[in-house]
């Protein structure tokens, strides 16, 4: 959910920018996290519209999207290059450049937050999951505080278990890569590992979430391999298809298990998911109609500033419901939804840009700049 989407090498273009669709997708997916959470923060919005969300707001595909394009971004960095503690320290270091630096900025910012008066003003017009955002004065140990600042706890960015599990991954991504596009049957036996522990660490709890997903990386590890052993573009029908099954996994999962709205970490939905998204992503990648319709500048800019819109939309939401509510007050509950939200995507795509240019760049390219040295430094021993 935070990279930018590089030219894999099989490709056509040689020039090693990001693939404009690829960013495009990632964009949109965190457009639809951040309306889903905002729709849920009003009454009726878990009840009367879940139907409704669960198709065209599904978030968990979109976090599902996240991570395969993750393993599917990592891959050609990692492809073909042997293991190495130089290549392996490079990695992690601009990891963690690429991820941290804005979490703690945005995981600061909920922290004066939480602590201030402001966090206490009343909104009557919201719901009791919008009280549960970035509660006035929530508990924060040391530790707990120290792992916020790390992706390790939700209690002040809530959707930090998606950032745990791209970190926690992350150690062991370059070995997933190296058996993925090995031999056959390394890859085959990779993937099907990961399916199993998810489906065994599923009852796990959070901290077992890392486990659950890993296997949403493999998917996108293997279908850069395929894209670069078969690279062939498919017709636009199969990606139609894929999209209508991305976001109606859910109603797949029902049918196929018989279970009544699946868990939002259910292993089997996780799985279809993947493998929906690893289908739109092969047609992105592979230069399609559809890859040329969503390479508009201003989707691609989307994506640019997606990782901002995915970490900042909480915080935003909770500050513009309290700053609004004397304003809003005399209206109905769906003029308000509605007028709440022209600020909340301004100010979220204002800041997001903001955090792009500012911190998430200049943060990025210290970590290449010190990915050469500690590779460089560790290989001469």
């Amino acid at each position: 959910m935070s990279d930018r989407t590089h030219e894999p090498t099989g490709l056509s273009s040689s020039s090693g920018d990001h693939i404009p669709s690829l960013q495009s997708l990632r964009g949109i997916a965190s457009i639809t996290v951040l309306l889903r959470h905002y729709v849920r923060c009003f009454p009726g919005g878990e009840t009367f519209w879940l139907a409704y969300q669960n198709i065209f707001l599904n978030s968990q595909a979109a976090v599902v999207v996240f991570f395969v394009l993750s393993g599917f971004v990592l891959s050609p960095s990692l492809f073909r290059k042997s293991i190495s503690v130089s290549g392996l320290a490079g990695f992690y270091v601009r990891r963690f450049f690429r991820i941290v630096p804005l979490l703690a900025v945005v995981t600061a910012l909920s922290l004066i937050y939480v602590k201030s008066s402001f966090s206490t003003w009343d909104v009557p017009f919201t719901n009791s999951w919008f009280a549960g955002l970035l509660p006035h004065g929530v508990p924060l140990s040391a530790s707990i505080l120290a792992r916020c600042f790390v992706g390790m706890n939700s209690a002040l960015v809530p959707q930090n278990w998606t950032i745990a599990c791209e970190l926690l991954v992350a150690l062991i991504l370059p070995f997933l890569v190296k058996a993925c596009t090995g031999r056959f049957w390394l890859a085959a036996l990779t993937f099907v590992t990961a399916a199993v522990l998810s489906f065994i660490a599923a009852d796990g709890g959070g901290k077992s979430l890392p486990v659950v997903y890993a296997v949403d990386f493999v998917v996108g590890i293997l279908t850069f391999r395929i894209l670069q052993a078969h690279e062939k573009r498919y017709s636009d029908l199969f990606f139609y298809v894929a999209v209508i099954g991305l976001v109606g996994a859910w109603k797949i999962v029902e049918v196929v298990t018989g279970q009544v709205d699946p868990a939002f970490n259910d292993p089997f939905r996780s799985l279809v998911e993947a493998i929906f998204a690893a289908v739109i992503i092969y047609g992105l990648a592979t230069k399609s109609h559809m890859s040329r319709l969503l390479s508009v500048r201003w989707l691609v800019w989307l994506g640019d500033i997606s990782f901002g819109i995915y970490l900042v939309h909480f915080l935003v939401i909770v500050i513009v419901a309290r700053l609004m509510t004397s304003f809003l007050l005399p209206y109905s509950l769906p003029v308000q939804a509605s007028l709440m939200l022209v600020p909340v995507l301004a100010i979220s795509l204002a800041a997001s840009y903001f955090a792009f240019r500012f911190i998430e760049i200049p943060f990025n390219d210290f970590g290449k700049s010190l990915q050469r040295r500690v590779r460089t430094a560790l290989s001469r021993g």
